[in-house]
């Protein structure tokens, strides 16, 4: 147990070299945009807290899931690293976690920076008991937990479309067309189902339609924890 902990810190600090990666760049130009928009924003008019914490984090979830990947699978490294006598299930949970953790990371620096210029959060809250949702001020975990099993979800199909594809085109493609799909169809796509709470029907559950995506966001973990240990997948099949 403590060697699989030594190395999945090991590991995860080089996960983090995200300077290195080419989406680095454009992913903190995306989050620098949501700070400046909120920084500028009027007083008496606060920014939409929905349009960030969903419309505004989804994609760079996508991105996060892609920028853990980019190094082993669009550059090329799986097929060295899958013969390596180390376990490739537990790199793709430390990745997928690591993600998680940016994610979490991000939304608590635009919460921070949103309270700083508005003093309050306040958005559309929905209770987990199944009772009908208020708009009112939000703690930032609160909110945080409200918004979670979406990214999960995300996250998770994200790296389950790269690892099936073996590709990272695979990923972004599945990432951003279930985002996009979602988000132009104002919801009415997935219906109950769908990433937002803001287009969530009002017939609808709110703590069935979290249940449903953190479900999901799990058999998309297991399929793609599952599909990655199969070395022969990777070796002499990288993409060019």
């Amino acid at each position: 147990m403590r060697m699989v902990l030594k190395h999945f810190c090991r590991g995860s600090r080089f996960d983090w070299r995200l300077y290195k990666q080419p989406v680095a760049l454009l992913t903190i130009i995306l989050l620098i945009s949501y700070l400046l928009g909120i920084i500028t924003g009027q007083p008496d008019k606060p920014r939409a807290v929905n349009y960030i914490a969903e419309m505004g984090m989804f994609p760079l979830v996508i991105m996060f899931t892609i920028l853990m990947f980019q190094h082993e699978i669009g550059g090329g490294g799986m097929e060295i690293i899958s013969t390596y006598p180390i376990s490739l299930r537990l790199i793709a949970l430390r990745k997928w976690l690591n993600v998680v953790l940016l994610s979490v990371l991000a939304s608590l620096l635009w919460m921070m920076v949103y309270l700083f210029k508005y003093g309050e959060i306040s958005t559309d809250m929905y209770p987990w008991n199944g009772a009908k949702g208020a708009f009112r001020a939000a703690s930032m975990p609160e909110l945080l937990i409200q918004v979670l099993p979406a990214y999960l979800l995300l996250a998770s199909l994200t790296m389950a479309a790269i690892i099936i594809f073996r590709s990272i085109y695979g990923g972004i493609i599945a990432g951003f067309a279930l985002w996009i799909l979602d988000t132009i169809s104002g919801g009415s796509l997935l219906s109950s189902f769908t990433l937002y709470t803001a287009y969530l029907p009002q017939e609808a559950s709110f703590p069935i339609n979290r249940l449903v995506l953190l479900l999901a966001s799990a058999l998309l973990l297991t399929i793609a924890l599952w599909l990655i240990g199969y070395r022969e997948r990777w070796i002499g099949k990288e993409e060019e």
